[in-house]
């Protein structure tokens, strides 16, 4: 049976901001129980690549929750629908090479995407290797990346559908 509604974490525990994703899941299982509806899953992905396809294969609505890099200001909170893609650049590439966008265009050609998949992008200011811990700039984004996923799941529909503007804050847009 499918899942109304997963949240996916991504992101490398072990490349400083990009860990931003897992910190967000994290967060949302530190919450009350009652906060979450039932239907919900919460899934730490780590760096899926591809499997991000079988990963979302388990749920209705999804919601993938990542590092992204569009020049907005480090810990700028971004959410778009995946049917209006940033640019490839915009999210960081896994450690097998291949990005969310890369699995959203794959997903698309397979006829394998979810009803409803929506981004929360958190703008990153570091991917240094082998350094554990976010920036306090991105640490400080994490309860408002957590916000918007609460407002999504209370809200019972994704984000209004935006086209993603690199180096644009969503919030500033009015």
């Amino acid at each position: 049976m499918k899942a109304d509604l997963l949240v996916i974490g991504c992101g490398n525990e072990w490349a400083s901001d990009d860990a931003v994703g897992l910190q967000v899941i994290r967060s949302l299982k530190d919450l009350d129980k009652d906060k979450l509806p039932d239907g919900v899953e919460l899934i730490e992905a780590g760096t899926p690549g591809l499997n991000l396809l079988d990963l979302w294969d388990r749920g209705e609505r999804v919601i993938i929750v990542d590092a992204i890099k569009s020049g907005a200001a480090p810990g700028t909170v971004h959410s778009f629908d995946a049917s209006l893609l940033p640019p490839r650049d915009a999210m960081p590439v896994s450690s097998h090479g291949v990005n969310i966008i890369d699995a959203v265009e794959l997903g698309r050609l397979l006829g394998r995407l979810p009803v409803q998949l929506t981004v929360i992008g958190v703008e990153i200011l570091s991917e240094q290797p082998f350094h554990v811990g976010l920036t306090p700039e991105v640490e400080a984004a994490v309860p408002r990346a957590r916000e918007r996923v609460l407002e999504m799941i209370r809200s019972q529909e994704s984000c209004t559908p935006h086209s993603f503007r690199p180096g644009v804050s969503p919030d500033a847009e009015g």
